[in-house]
């Protein structure tokens, strides 16, 4: 799991979720619908009055291609 701050573009390494009955309904039909093809360039958000959370599903061929991600991005996938 990778977590990036996208104001600061700085990794994140622990966070908690508070999420409603209907913010989580919605995270899993998103994931759900991720999963469905995990190498297609796609990616979700959640919504709602507490802010936006982006997310993508993170595969082998999917990093083959860092020229689809920003610095931040780039700098947080390198293997350590």
């Amino acid at each position: 799991m990778r977590m990036l701050d996208a104001e600061k573009q700085t990794r994140l390494y622990d966070v908690q979720l508070y999420l409603t009955p209907e913010e989580a309904r919605e995270l899993r039909e998103n994931l759900e619908k991720l999963l469905r093809n995990p190498d297609a360039k796609e990616h979700a958000h959640l919504i709602s009055d507490g802010g936006e959370m982006s997310f993508s599903l993170m595969t082998q061929a999917k990093l083959q291609d860092m020229s689809a991600y920003t610095a931040a991005e780039r700098k947080l996938f390198e293997k350590k």
